[in-house]
C-alpha cells in the first residue's frame, strides 16, 4: 500500500481518536474518508439495526436507501457474506440498488467485531472499475481502526 493510503489510515485514527460519540466518529471517518479520492461520490456508513441495515452519516447526495434489508442490495451482500464486495459495473450487477443514475462502480466493506457485522462502510464512483486491491486493503484497514474505536464507547 503506498504512502498516501497509509496516510488516510492514520488520520482517521487519529481523527477518531478524541471523538466520544459513536455517531461523530462515523461522522469524521466518512468525511476523512471522502476527501481521500474526488472519485468518491457518495461515502457512509450502514449501521446493523437488528436484521436490517440503517444509513449512518456520510458524505454525499441524499440517498433514498435508509434502510437495506440483508441480502438485499450490494450493502446487503457484504453483511450477510461478512466480507468486502466490489463491483466493478453496478449496471452489470442486478444487486445494485440505484441512488444516482450516475454510479458506475461501488465497494462495500463490512465493519467486523469479531465475528459479528455491526456495519460497513459504502463507496460509490461515478467511475467504472474505480475501486483498486489497494483501495480495498485501506479500507478494509480503515474499518478494522473504526471498529477499535467504536468498541470502547458506550452504545
Amino acid at each position: 500500500m503506498d504512502t498516501k493510503r497509509n496516510q488516510l489510515i492514520e488520520n482517521v485514527r487519529q481523527g477518531i481518536s478524541g471523538a466520544e460519540k459513536r455517531q461523530r466518529v462515523l461522522e469524521i471517518a466518512a468525511k476523512l474518508i471522502d476527501d481521500f479520492s474526488e472519485d468518491f461520490n457518495w461515502t457512509g456508513f450502514y449501521m446493523m439495526d437488528g436484521d436490517v441495515l440503517r444509513v449512518g452519516p456520510y458524505v454525499g447526495p441524499v440517498t433514498e436507501h435508509t434502510v437495506i434489508e440483508l441480502n438485499r442490495g450490494i450493502c446487503g451482500a457484504a453483511a450477510s457474506q461478512k466480507k468486502t464486495v466490489v463491483v466493478d459495473d453496478v449496471r452489470s450487477d442486478s444487486r445494485f440498488l440505484a441512488c444516482s443514475i450516475h454510479t458506475r462502480s461501488e465497494i462495500v466493506v463490512p465493519l467486523m467485531d469479531g465475528d459479528t457485522v455491526i456495519g460497513e462502510i459504502d463507496i460509490d464512483s461515478n467511475r467504472p472499475s474505480n475501486f483498486s486491491a489497494d483501495d480495498r486493503e485501506m479500507l478494509e484497514a480503515v474499518a478494522k481502526v473504526v471498529v477499535a474505536r467504536l468498541r470502547r464507547l458506550p452504545q
